[in-house]
């Protein structure tokens, strides 16, 4: 049985998808504490495995300076098929020369540590992980939390060798097992872990140098309340905002350029410039102004996200109450969220920028719209983003490797 002596230990790299995987990282850290008697501790994959900075480095090279979705999807699936020529299909239970170089540090760090389960946040990181453990000659299980079902349409991140592989949906657990085979008992679809608790000090930082209003935010119940977050593609969202500035100035904005006080700096001084004063910028956010923009969308029938079309963005603001209006972001693991956006209600996803405009002038013009998704989300919210009860299915199934060791 589990013990207080067992030790979990959660790998996470904080360089690949923006800052979403490490606040997933974050929040299933934080749910694995609460559920299982084990000691949890969160790792950044970097330190210990430095080349996986460097890949994501590029991934985040791909997503800011490629020109166009397509451009992005080509160097993204050039940069997987040279990772995965690298660490082959099956690579993780008969490790070459090749990855035992690749994995020394991580082969001395488990040794040093002998954690009783290694969670990788990434499917290609627990298949380093299955390899290190073999390479350590470790007991070590190994299991991959997929943060993001995407994932599993790219060969990089499947495996059916970890110990035990969490998914937040069916349709990963159905594509893992038609591409990979293995034993179905060892996949558990868990439910979407929503990072409602752990946004809040990822956030927090201040306003990064962008001016924001005084004042309280979103007076008017009768006017939409737009959050604008870019975490990519600034010049995009900032031709948005000028557009807004113009045709919509009355509406209520926040725009967060998350970690770029430069972009929020540039908004702000673009609104000034159509001499919208009202609206808010910032290139972070303390917990106050977080939940207080938050709440107040979430309380107006025409409250808004704005966004790319990234799952954890998407699940954050469903389960929250806020329907979104997002841009398609050309990375193929996110492909599958305009699918449930649109099969869900929760909003449109749009292929184009010039689209999102459109879509978005059409619903300002009649916001009742924003209401209709509004209603389709809360029902996706109580039915799929229970959280109570993916903590528990998450809590059970790690329960069940740490006996079995």
């Amino acid at each position: 049985m589990p013990s207080d002596h067992s030790r979990i230990q959660v790998l996470s790299p904080r360089t690949w998808g923006e800052f979403g995987n490490y606040l997933a990282a974050t929040s299933f850290s934080r749910v694995l504490r609460g559920a299982v008697d084990a000691e949890v501790t969160l790792l950044e994959a970097e330190p210990i495995v430095p080349w996986l900075g460097d890949a994501g480095a590029e991934i985040r090279a791909i997503s800011l300076e490629s020109p166009d979705a397509v451009t992005r999807t080509e160097r993204y699936m050039a940069l997987m098929s040279r990772l995965q020529e690298r660490f082959p299909a099956g690579f993780e239970v008969d490790p070459g020369l090749r990855q035992a170089e690749a994995l020394s540090g991580l082969v001395k760090h488990l040794r040093e540590t002998t954690p009783d389960v290694v969670v990788g946040t990434k499917g290609f990181v627990a298949r380093l992980c299955v390899a290190a453990v073999r390479l350590a000659g470790l007991r070590t299980r190994v299991v991959s939390h997929v943060t993001n079902p995407g994932l599993m349409d790219l060969p990089l991140h499947r495996s059916r060798h970890p110990d035990l592989t969490l998914v937040g949906l069916e349709r990963a657990k159905e594509r893992l097992l038609a591409e990979e085979g293995g034993d179905p008992d060892r996949i558990r679809v868990v439910g979407p872990l929503v990072a409602q608790h752990d946004l809040r000090d990822f956030m927090t930082g201040g306003r990064g140098g962008a001016p924001a209003a005084s004042g309280p935010w979103g007076g008017d119940r009768a006017v939409p309340r737009l959050i604008v977050f870019c975490n990519r593609g600034g010049d995009t969202y900032l031709r948005l905002l000028e557009h807004l500035a113009e045709r919509h100035p009355h509406i209520d904005l926040v725009f967060v350029g998350y970690d770029d006080a430069e972009l929020a700096r540039r908004a702000a001084a673009s609104a000034a410039a159509s001499r919208v004063t009202h609206w808010r910028f910032h290139s972070r956010l303390t917990q106050a102004e977080y939940f207080d923009y938050i709440d107040q969308a979430a309380k107006s029938p025409y409250g808004l996200l704005v966004s790319k079309a990234g799952p954890n963005t998407t699940l954050e603001a469903a389960y929250f109450g806020i329907p979104v209006l997002m841009l398609e972001s050309g990375l193929p693991m996110e492909a599958w969220v305009p699918g449930l956006i649109a099969g869900h209600g929760l909003g449109r996803a749009c292929d184009t920028p010039a689209e999102l405009t459109r879509v978005l002038d059409d619903w300002l013009a009649d916001p009742a719209t924003i209401e209709r998704h509004k209603r389709d989300v809360r029902v996706f919210a109580r039915t799929v983003l229970d959280q109570e009860a993916v903590a528990r299915r998450i809590g059970e199934a790690v329960r069940t490797v740490l006996e079995a060791r």
